[in-house]
């Protein structure tokens, strides 16, 4: 054996033993010199000792170093039964094979690690150690290799020669595998993995994902593509449905390929919100498709819209001009009745502003008045309302909760009327002469049927037929009257005899005077030719344009005819003169005559023209001449803080014609007349009418949002959660508040609790809310105050089970498993005799000083014992 010092530098307290020696020496003068000598000797040797011990005096000797060894066994679920049996049949032959002298262990993993040997024997109980792997609670839905390399380093000698043997499928999906590996490497250790025979792959395809667009806008056409992943070796029979909400888009019967198919379809978005595509795929052969729960996917798609507004018109059976004058590209008007009106808030949100045409209180709830109050001051919906006949004070809006949204108070129906009149009074002349035989009498009493047709009720008509002498064919009488009457009375009519047009114009004039209509108005069919005398002409239309009748003459044909006294007639009574060639065009002619001198008559009240007030953005580039007279209006009074760009004094005071304001976050407008041709007809075709009207509902639709957020929804094992980012630069010192607004809202809605997770980041679990689509509103708050507001579509998805990753996986990761073997200088699917480590002779220092120590206390008490001896003999 060999001897050294590990620490030599303490030898040089030997320099000290002359000077111990000289001590020792004077210090024994009563002693004997033997003695002295011998103490002196002893007492050096005690002294040397020492001075060896602390000099780490060392025996050096050579052997083999020991050989640790380690099974690190995977018990995660991505291995079956049959795997984990194999690997523990190859425990006990590679245990049986290994030297007996090599110290082992075992060390089990799956979602993270248990030692079963806390320390490592030459000899494993292999039973005890399987009943202890088989009552070890691990979870086995992850697989955890770092966590098990890890275990192994920490039962390990470090003197030792080190190797773990691995036995896994290598399918690592949890904890950092690759720098534990580095770490065992870099300790020195070899790892050898063996992996369990594959089992057979099991068929599978699976639908993949659904492809389609967030957002795209109305009418635009995008495509839809299914993608199907093939895992199995071949192609595979089957066929694929993809379905548009509850109907079929389209349907593939065919062999898909391995790996990647993508299916796709072209569709042209015509309606609007969100569409849902779902597809479904069926496999002939069963075991080509174990999973099932992977064959169906679905996506949705926000189809936004054009500008909408929402037209509900409560005039019955009038014609609608409004709609016409806004409607354009970029704006879509759904015209509804007053039974149609929306019921859930949702509903509303749909539209950038609602316009009311003479709706009566009647027809609407107070809850859908409620809706319409939150639609705009929440919001920020617009509302415009056209007033007309059914508005009014006394059992109409006053109260309500929509009249608190305008701008005006209703404080009277319409206008004081003055003494009632019909609104008209018509009567046609014929001329039953010789001249008007065949045709012309056929095609006379046409007209006069067609246009009995255009009146309206009340109205009153009737018919004079002459040749020398007049005939009342159908007395002047409501419409309604004479419906009953005229088709047996014109059948009597028949041609024959001369021409006097006098006496039956002064039949006319009597029976017209005898009504009290706002317009009166007579129809001439005649040649012109008349034996009576022109005295009498003068006379009967003096008369005529006394009573304010007006006179339209029709000649028929060009021969013989006195085109010059009815166009003087015509003429001097302010009616129209016609001559026509073609008889077929009579009916015709006649309606249009009527038609003109009509719509005079239609109006409810005199006529009035409203007054420019004040300034207003909804009048830019109208002026105050430009404006056409209006026959009625609503009696409002205006509100504070509010615009009233029109007015009128009709009643002697003030009356707002147009007024509006902003309520909430909203805008209202009010327009006191109607947009029909009742009290409106000037306006309908007026050049500024659709220009007026795109101002008022421009003015009042939503404001566009200055802020853009990325909205995402995320669903995942039993939780869905939304995350809102804002894009776009807002002031630091607002509040984001956000509201979920259901299909069937009719409160107020659902806040969400929002958690700010980064800068201009947020998110909120939506907890208890059902899957569906739903309307997100978002709004900037500052002091309390809403100063920003965007309404968003949002999908909020069915939570998800997420398959565990162990059961998503087939087969060994071989190329993890090599990659481990590899960086460790170990193998893969190693032989038995290739598992081993190279033998290395150590030196070991084996340390004297349990030796020394001892034999220096024995010299020490030697010493003693010789000193007291010798006081003894003295």
């Amino acid at each position: 054996m060999e001897y050294q010092f590990t620490n030599p530098e303490y030898l040089k307290f030997l320099y000290a033993l002359p000077v111990f020696w000289i001590v020792s020496t004077l210090g024994y003068r009563r002693l004997s010199v033997s003695k002295i000598i011998i103490s002196t000797f002893l007492r050096s040797l005690v002294f040397l000792l020492v001075v060896l011990v602390l000099a780490g005096f060392s025996g050096k000797e050579k052997s083999q170093r020991e050989i640790s060894t380690v099974f690190l066994m995977d018990m995660s679920d991505s291995i079956n039964e049959e795997g984990k049996e194999w690997m523990w049949d190859y425990v006990k032959e590679i245990n049986g094979s290994l030297d007996k002298k090599i110290k082992k262990g075992v060390v089990v993993f799956g979602g993270e690690s248990r030692v079963i040997t806390p320390t490592l024997t030459e000899e494993l109980e292999l039973e005890t150690i399987l009943e202890e792997i088989t009552a070890t609670n691990i979870s086995t839905d992850r697989t955890d290799i770092a966590s098990g390399l890890m275990a192994t380093l920490g039962i390990m000698p470090e003197d030792s020669s080190k190797m773990v043997i691995l036995l896994s499928d290598g399918n690592q999906n949890l904890g950092e595998v690759e720098k534990a590996v580095k770490m065992v490497a870099g300790n020195d250790v070899k790892v050898f993995v063996a992996s369990p025979p594959e089992v057979k792959k099991w068929g599978e395809i699976l639908v993949k994902k659904v492809i389609v667009p967030k957002e795209i806008s109305e009418g635009e056409m995008f495509n839809v593509k299914v993608v199907i992943e093939n895992n199995n070796d071949g192609a595979v029979k089957g066929s694929l449905k993809l379905h548009k909400g509850s109907g079929i888009l389209k349907e593939w019967n065919t062999e898909f390929k391995k790996g990647i198919s993508i299916f796709e379809v072209p569709y042209k978005s015509e309606e609007k919100g969100f569409i849902k595509f779902n597809t479904n795929l069926y496999i002939e052969d069963a075991e080509l498709d174990l999973d099932k729960e992977n064959n169906s996917k679905f996506a949705f798609v926000n189809v936004s819209s054009k500008t909408r507004l929402l037209y509900i018109n409560g005039a019955k059976n009038q014609k609608v001009y409004l709609p016409d004058a806004l409607e354009d590209k970029t704006i879509a008007v759904e015209i509804k009745a007053p039974g149609q009106i929306p019921n859930t808030l949702q509903e509303f949100l749909k539209y950038d502003s609602i316009i009311f045409s003479n709706v009566s209180k009647e027809l609407i709830s107070d809850g859908q008045m409620e809706l319409i109050e939150k639609y705009v001051k929440d919001y920020g919906g617009g509302f415009v309302m056209t007033c007309g006949s059914n508005i009014t004070a006394e059992g109409g809006y006053s109260g309500t909760k929509l009249e608190e949204i305008l701008p005006v108070r209703i404080i009277g129906g319409e206008p004081p009327k003055k003494e009632k009149k019909s609104r008209l009074s018509l009567i046609l002349i014929i001329d039953k002469s010789g001249s008007m035989l065949g045709k012309k009498m056929l095609f006379a009493k046409k007209a006069s049927v067609e246009l009995i047709k255009q009146l309206k009720m009340n109205d009153n008509f009737g018919i004079v037929a002459f040749d020398t002498a007049p005939y009342t064919i159908v007395e002047l009488k409501p419409k309604e009257d004479v419906m009953k009457e005229i088709i047996r009375k014109l059948s009597m009519l028949n041609a024959d005899g001369g021409t006097d047009i006098f006496p039956a114009m002064d039949s006319a004039y009597r029976q017209i005077k005898q009504k009290n209509s706002k317009v009166s108005h007579v129809i001439l069919l005649s040649d012109g030719n008349t034996k009576s005398i022109y005295y009498h002409y003068n006379r009967m239309i003096s008369k005529f344009q006394e009573a304010n009748i007006t006179v339209s003459t029709i000649a028929l044909g060009t021969w013989l005819v006195n085109t010059e006294l009815l166009e003087d007639i015509a003429k001097k009574t302010k009616g129209q003169f016609y001559q026509i060639t073609d008889i077929i065009r009579l009916p015709r002619l006649i309606i249009k005559d009527s038609e003109h001198f009509v719509s005079q008559s239609d109006f409810h009240e005199e006529h009035f023209y409203p007054a420019i007030n004040q300034e207003s953005q909804i009048l830019k580039g109208i002026y105050d001449k430009q404006f056409p007279p209006l026959k009625g209006h609503t009696i409002t009074e205006a509100k504070n803080n509010v615009e009233v760009p029109l007015v009128t004094n009709i009643m002697g005071k003030t009356d707002p014609i147009l007024a509006n304001w902003r309520y909430g976050l909203g805008k209202v407008v009010v327009y006191a007349s109607d947009a029909n041709a009742r009290w409106s007809s000037k306006w309908i075709n007026w050049s500024m009418f659709n220009k007026f009207w795109s101002q008022v509902v421009r003015w009042s639709m939503r404001d566009i949002s200055k802020a853009n957020y990325d909205i995402k929804v995320k669903a995942g094992d039993d939780t869905v959660s939304l995350q809102i980012e804002s894009t776009s630069l807002l002031n630091d010192d607002t509040k984001l508040v956000t509201s979920l607004i259901s299909p069937d809202y009719a409160g107020k809605g659902e806040r969400l609790l929002l958690k700010q997770v980064a800068p201009k980041r947020f998110i909120s679990e939506l907890k208890d809310i059902k899957p569906g689509t739903y309307n997100l509103k978002i709004s900037r708050v500052r002091d309390g105050k809403v100063i920003d507001l965007k309404t968003k579509g949002l999908i909020v998805p069915e939570k998800t089970t997420t398959k565990p990753l162990e059961y998503q996986v087939q087969g060994n990761n071989v190329l993890q498993l090599k990659n481990i073997a590899a960086i460790t200088g170990g193998k893969y699917n190693p032989k038995k005799e290739e598992i081993t480590v190279e033998e290395e002779e150590i030196v070991k220092f084996n340390g004297l000083a349990g030796f020394l120590i001892p034999l220096a206390l024995l010299l020490f008490i030697i010493d003693i014992a010789i000193r007291k001896f010798n006081k003894q003999m003295a």
